[in-house]
């Protein structure tokens, strides 16, 4: 294994509107590549531009300082800036929350999962994700993190301060219910005991936590039985979800890394792999009837059965109104359901999208806007729309909704293929 250091010149990726999965509107990466070794990961794909991205781990040694910088230049002030500020020391409790009402809208910052794990080995020596974590603790930012590895409870004590000022999101992905199978795939990441258990950890610490099942391997992880024991365990430590999802293998070094590895362990799967893979999509996606099932048809199926949420949760943002939260959360399902379990084209998802969009970036409290008449001018929909979001508001649910999971519920067992 290398390692080296380097200096990173930015930090957060773009901007990220309505997302339906994660609920992040920005993410980094600490490192770049990543020794958990798991032999699916897209991080090895030509596309990201990383040589020997299991072998070879560029270390952001100046990973916090760049990650101010770009707040700063965002807008944001951060609290140990506020207490230098002699006007902040003369304001009384009302002004001072009238100010800080006034600081721009926080964002959910995705702090690992993305490309590389910020928990991985290296994060014991390094302490590059600890310092990101004191960053966004002093800009007081929400947070997810996303990772297969227990080192995170390292960081307990500083995820509950992020959690009390703003929130801490912490997710683990776990694919695989067997610890020797999935060390087949994951081989230097925690163990599936290690992460249901650390997720236990987080919940009974107060945090938001849940499961991200993705990818799941064709044959291999999307056996009922599988997924069956990974929804259980979930719903046994505290878990508010757990979402299955489908691999891609994207062509090049990425398919061929998983392949070879196929091939020693599982030689049988090979040729039904190979051929579920054999449009060499750019993107990786495989070739849908040559999938033994529906992965995230499965995955609503087995978490209605077991009785956990299927979907992962849309938290409130500090000082955002819950009336807000409430509807944008319920797009968010809507748009969920018809992309990923309905197939839906997009010209139908377009105007749920939208809005959710429009929602999330921030408008006045949704039921003094409707008691004013001035709804519908802020929410620029039409008078179809505009019902849904008032019966949002009465309801905190839909009758679209409703029929939506009563769609999904009739494609059981008709072997319908749509998307992961």
């Amino acid at each position: 294994m290398r390692y080296e250091t380097t200096r990173a010149k930015s930090l957060l990726s773009k901007e990220i509107c309505a997302d339906s999965w994660f609920h992040v509107n920005r993410s980094l990466n600490a490192y770049r590549g990543c020794e958990h070794g798991c032999v699916y990961c897209d991080g090895m794909s030509e596309g990201y531009h990383v040589d020997d991205f299991l072998t070879h781990i560029r270390i952001k040694e100046n990973a916090a300082d760049v990650l101010r910088k770009e707040l700063k230049r965002s807008g944001f002030t951060s609290r140990s800036e506020l207490e230098t500020e002699t006007l902040w020391s003369f304001l009384d409790e009302e002004d001072a929350k009238r100010l800080a009402m006034n600081r721009p809208r926080r964002l959910v910052v995705g702090v690992c999962g993305g490309v590389s794990d910020g928990y991985q080995p290296a994060e014991k020596e390094h302490k590059i994700t600890r310092q990101v974590l004191e960053a966004l603790l002093d800009y007081e930012m929400p947070i997810l993190v996303l990772t297969k590895s227990d080192l995170v409870l390292r960081d307990l004590d500083i995820l509950k301060e992020i959690h009390e000022k703003a929130f801490a999101n912490v997710m683990f992905t776990i694919t695989l219910a067997d610890d020797e199978t999935q060390k087949i795939f994951e081989p230097k990441a925690s163990s599936t005991s290690e992460r249901f258990a650390a997720l236990k950890e987080i919940r009974q610490a107060g945090l938001f936590g849940g499961v991200m099942a993705t990818p799941i391997i064709p044959t291999i992880g999307d056996t009922l039985e599988n997924m069956t024991a990974l929804a259980k365990k979930a719903r046994e430590v505290g878990a508010e979800f757990i979402q299955f999802g489908g691999m891609t293998l994207k062509p090049g070094r990425q398919k061929e890394y998983f392949l070879s590895v196929l091939t020693r362990r599982f030689p049988d799967r090979v040729e039904a792999i190979s051929k579920m893979y054999s449009n060499e999509n750019r993107y990786g996606i495989p070739i849908w009837k040559y999938l033994p099932c529906n992965i995230m048809l499965r995955g609503y199926e087995v978490c209605r059965d077991v009785g956990i949420r299927d979907r992962s949760v849309r938290h409130r943002l500090p000082q955002e109104h819950e009336s807000n939260n409430t509807v944008l959360g319920i797009l968010l399902d809507i748009v969920f359901y018809q992309e990923f379990l309905l197939g839906y084209h997009w010209s139908r998802i377009r105007p749920f999208k939208e809005l959710a969009i429009r929602v999330e970036r921030g408008m006045p409290e949704m039921n003094a806007l409707r008691a004013s008449g001035e709804l519908s001018d802020y929410l620029l929909a039409d008078e179809r729309m505009l019902q849904l979001v008032e019966e949002i508001l009465d309801r905190s649910t839909c009758e679209y909704l409703e029929t939506l999971v009563t769609d999904v519920d009739q494609l059981e067992g008709t072997g319908t293929f749509t998307q992961f």
